[in-house]
């Protein structure tokens, strides 16, 4: 494989690597335009998109240009599926990814409470806007309500979001369950594989006041042809670097559990990315990743022994990653 640009990868011929992904990064990082967002911190954009494609057969797609945790990506997936909005299931179990976010609903009252609190022992003064950032920053990564984020639309949409410390998978109205997707997709898909409403969606217009973060990632479908079963997500934003490897191995992951679940064999992950991005402040990661030579993808297996169907899969012993060969971690800072 070649990239043009700035990438200087090595060619690939023959090996079974992630040529889509970097190709999408170096054209990015070649020919994307500046651009402002919410965050502050600008980024190098393809505001119209690009696709990402990779076969199941050629291995399982975990970036081995910088070093992925696994375990993190798919605790994250097995919070999705069951539902999980406590941030501390997440915590427990080692992900961070949700650390910096929090329900609005849930953080502001005790930011403003420790905003009125601090504003008094200052006097007349009035906090600086550095210090109040810092203070909401802090609530957010205290507040362990992420509120109704994807697991929730995906098992319960519809359902009125209730808040459960005490039990993180009864977060929704037990009168009023909502519609659960994932299960309606499989027991559809078992009755009627040609079926082309195999769609669950993340997205809820009524519902993202409360979310901690509106999903970036906000539906997937399964088709099954020939046997087997390929996924294609859509994503609204796509941060090339931190996010988008992690959404890759994610529904990588996904499209293998539901391939056992339904008794098929994986086909095609397909990606439709809209705005896909790099951040300014990971410019220099972005660019130390092109110039690595990647090393073929690694394997993956569902163990039987653990198996008890894709609802009651858990991520402690519920695979088995093989020959995954990769460079060093490379690091950057969430965009807030």
């Amino acid at each position: 494989m070649e990239t043009n640009g700035t990438g200087d990868v090595a060619k690939t011929k023959g090996r079974k690597v992630m040529k889509q992904y970097l190709d999408i990064l170096d054209n990015c990082l070649t020919n994307g335009t500046k651009s402002d967002n919410r965050t502050g911190i600008p980024t190098i954009r393809i505001p119209w998109g690009a696709t990402f494609t990779h076969d199941m057969k050629d291995g399982f797609p975990l970036i081995t240009t910088k070093k992925m945790p696994p375990k993190i990506i798919f605790v994250e997936l097995e919070g999705f599926i069951k539902g999980i909005t406590d941030k501390q299931w997440y915590q427990d179990r080692g992900c961070h990814i949700w650390d910096e976010w929090a329900n609005i609903d849930a953080w502001k009252p005790v930011f403003e409470h420790k905003k009125m609190k601090e504003t008094r022992k200052l006097g007349a003064k009035a906090l600086t806007a550095d210090r109040e950032k810092e203070l909401q920053n802090e609530t957010m990564n205290e507040t362990r309500d992420l509120g109704p984020i994807y697991g929730y639309q995906w098992r319960h949409f519809g359902s009125p979001y209730k808040w459960n410390p005490g039990n993180p998978t009864e977060n929704y109205d037990l009168k009023n369950p909502g519609f659960d997707q994932v299960k309606n997709v499989i027991e559809t898909a078992k009755i009627n594989p040609n079926d082309r409403r195999l769609i669950v969606s993340a997205w809820n217009p009524l519902a993202q006041p409360k979310m901690a973060l509106p999903p970036c990632h906000y539906s997937w479908q399964i088709l099954i042809h020939n046997n087997k079963v390929n996924l294609i997500w859509n994503q609204r934003s796509c941060d090339m670097f931190l996010g988008v490897p992690f959404n890759i191995a994610s529904y990588a992951m996904l499209l293998l559990l539901l391939a056992k679940e339904l008794g098929y064999e994986p086909g095609v992950l397909r990606g439709n990315l809209g705005d896909v991005h790099i951040y300014e402040n990971h410019i220099p990661q972005v660019k130390e990743q092109l110039s690595r030579e990647p090393h073929n993808l690694p394997t993956m297996e569902i163990p039987n022994e653990n198996w008890n169907g894709i609802l009651n899969w858990t991520a402690k012993d519920g695979y088995k990653l093989k020959d995954y060969i990769c460079h060093e971690k490379l690091q950057g800072d969430v965009a807030r």
